[in-house]
């Protein structure tokens, strides 16, 4: 990799330095351009109004938080856990309110990243270089003019890109370089260009690479031993390209290239084993299209494209459990099309409906696999009603899919109907406080590693069925120049999963099957404040903070599991208690940002013996960052010091987290 390594850095400092020194090369055609306008709702507005709990992220406050990757910021939402195995390189997957990842959707501008092998998305491939907003969404959006698809979610985490700002430039680049603890650096370029009137285009390129090898304190009874992390480096190689079309003032489309490539070690979960050596390897290429035409105040149409190949293999050299090396390879392909139509009788009334289309495929090099494909086909009906003070939404989902073998026998196909409604009302006329209500039934089918996974694959595995309901109340208000708005959210949910597909031993510890025995009781309640205080015209603190207590308890009985142990205990990985705070200063001299993140005790089994329970922990992170001109040019630098107080503590069991780390970027804009 090392090769690699130096040609992709050739490459970045390449284009990071052609483009600045062309760009200020004389043009013979003088081009002026109007600047373009932007309606946007105001984000604490949108969030108000929302008949579900809607939390947003904006560029600034993620910068605020001294995120790198897009899991380091949803740690910030409320309701979420997310399950870390380590440092920069680690797997991780998020869980909303005690759902499983695979019951969140991750929308990546408009269209939904797909995993048909194993159902999680790791966040960790994704950084926040290159992202403009993050929302979360629990329940259903009040979006009802979307794909199908992001009607079958439990949850939506929204992703989205920034589009060029060119104003009166027809090119902006930019060039960034990030460094800090433990091997990590990270070099990327951004451009962008405006072809023409219709035209204009976006390119991000990113390298990181981290060798991950932290130091942390290991235990043994009373003993304890300083040790280094082992077999936890990566290497990643990012790039996109984007193609936006303004086709006139109610037609516009986008087309988006990806390309994704890591190297990383899997590090052991053994104590005092330092010798790890499984390797991971992902490459994922994806292509997507958009196209929008508001034909009238009335008609509108989506319409929504995508190809995806994805490919990992695993290799471990030292498999001590079959005396041999081992290398898979699973490779997996998907065609999916979609098409919305949005009808507005009236502007407080409009239906939308919207049809999915999928087939997803699978192949691996393993003896006996079975090569299995899955047609799936989303229905979408919906409606929406809103005025100054009400909002409702409904809809009803159907889902039919159909499973295919080369060799052996196919998964049952699925036949299915989801409803779901949620309305949110205005109290009073004059106070800013709103009640909101929501009830959503949904399921998520069994991946192909449930189904067909050697021995443990199921075939017969159901869908895993979930129920959601959710009240809560919003209140936002302007109490002067100084406090320019509070805005307070408490809500209260319920979440019953049945058929709850879990994975259990057989005849030993190496052979385990999936089945259907679970079901699983989610209670709890979340509150989330934010206000802001203008010290002046150019001094302001911002403050936030959130909340989550959870009860998900294992109401698997007897009957279901016989022997059954974990009765009422919590399921893994789930603190009851749990939530974050971030305080920004900014000043036209410097900028600061103190947050901390918090978690209670938590379980890694599903039996709830002491030898299981993990800590809980609090994490302190402090940055400051100043912006400023330099002729053409404008630059930023940002310092940060995560984990200040050194904690040690794990999110997953045998997975230590970082210590103390230090970090450090600077970006330059043209």
């Amino acid at each position: 990799m090392s090769n690699t390594r130096n040609i992709i850095l050739s490459l970045l400092i390449w284009f990071c330095v052609c483009p600045l020194v062309q760009a200020q090369k004389p043009d013979s055609l003088r081009v002026h351009t109007l600047k373009e306008v932007v309606v946007k709702e105001n984000k604490k507005e949108k969030e108000f109004r929302s008949t579900t709990p809607l939390q947003v992220l904006d560029a600034n406050q993620l910068k605020q938080a001294g995120s790198l990757q897009v899991s380091d910021a949803v740690k910030f939402f409320s309701g979420v856990v997310v399950k870390d195995y380590g440092g920069i390189g680690g797997l991780k997957t998020i869980s909303v309110r005690s759902l499983g990842a695979n019951h969140t959707a991750v929308v990546y501008d408009g269209i939904t990243i797909t995993d048909s092998q194993t159902g999680q998305i790791d966040l960790g491939k994704l950084t926040l270089d290159n992202i403009e907003e993050i929302s979360l969404s629990n329940g259903q959006s009040d979006n009802i003019f979307q794909s199908a698809r992001l009607f079958s979610a439990a949850s939506i985490l929204n992703i989205k890109s920034p589009a060029p700002t060119l104003n009166k430039k027809n090119m902006n680049a930019s060039a960034t370089f990030k460094g800090g603890s433990a091997g990590f650096y990270n070099p990327s370029l951004h451009l962008d260009n405006r072809w023409s009137n219709i035209f204009s285009s976006s390119v991000h390129l990113d390298y990181m690479h981290a060798d991950g090898d932290y130091p942390y304190t290991q235990l043994n009874g009373t003993a304890t031993e300083r040790v280094r992390r082992y077999n936890s480096d990566i290497e990643t190689i990012k790039s996109e390209a984007n193609l936006f079309a303004h086709l006139s003032d109610r037609q516009k489309a986008s087309v988006k290239a990806y390309y994704y490539s890591s190297d990383r070690g899997l590090p052991s979960n053994k104590l005092y084993y330092s010798r790890a050596t499984e390797r991971l390897k992902d490459k994922n290429i994806f292509a997507q299209t958009n196209y929008e035409n508001n034909f009238s105040d009335q008609w509108s149409l989506l319409v929504n494209g995508k190809f995806n190949w994805g490919y990992n293999q695993y290799n471990n050299p030292d498999n001590a459990t079959y005396n041999a090396a081992t290398e898979n390879n699973y490779y997996q392909n998907e065609y999916y099309l979609s098409g919305t139509v949005m009808y507005r009788p009236f502007s407080s009334l409009s239906f939308s409906l919207a049809n999915d289309g999928s087939i997803n495929t699978m192949r691996a090099d393993m003896a006996n696999f079975l090569f299995p494909t899955r047609l799936t086909l989303l229905n979408a009906l919906a409606a929406k009603y809103v005025n100054n003070r009400f909002t409702a939404t409904a809809h009803i989902l159907s889902t039919l899919t159909k499973e295919s073998v080369k060799t052996g026998t196919a998964a049952d196909n699925r036949n299915r109907l989801s409803p779901s409604v949620s309305l949110s009302y205005q109290l009073f006329k004059e106070e800013n406080l709103r009640v909101r209500l929501l009830y959503k039934d949904i399921f998520r089918l069994p991946t192909f590693n449930d189904l067909y996974y050697g021995t443990i694959g199921t075939r017969t595995l159901k869908p895993e069925q979930a129920s959601e309901y959710n009240a809560g109340l919003s209140w936002i208000k302007s109490i002067n120049h100084l406090i320019p708005f509070i805005s307070l959210s408490v809500d209260g949910f319920y979440n019953k999963v049945s058929n709850k597909i879990v994975a259990i031993p057989t005849k030993n510890l190496f052979v385990w099957s999936m089945r259907n025995i679970g079901r699983v009781d989610i209670r709890g309640c979340e509150a989330n404040l934010e206000t802001a205080v203008l010290f002046s015209k150019k001094v302001k603190l911002t403050a936030t903070g959130n909340y989550t207590y959870q009860r998900a308890m294992d109401k698997t009985d007897k009957y279901n599991m016989p022997d059954k142990v974990t009765y009422n205990h919590q399921i893994p990985y789930t603190p009851r208690h749990s939530g974050s705070t971030r305080l920004g200063l900014e000043m036209p001299w410097i900028n600061f940002s103190y947050t901390v993140m918090a978690s209670g005790e938590r379980y890694s089994n599903q039996y709830n013996a002491p030898e299981y329970r993990l800590e809980g922990y609090t994490e302190h992170s402090v940055s400051a960052w100043r912006t400023f001109k330099l002729k053409k040019f404008s630059v930023s630098a940002q310092a940060e010091v995560l984990n200040l107080f050194d904690k040690e503590y794990e999110i997953v069991q045998n997975y230590p987290m970082p210590g103390r780390q230090y970090r450090g970027s600077i970006r330059i804009i043209y």
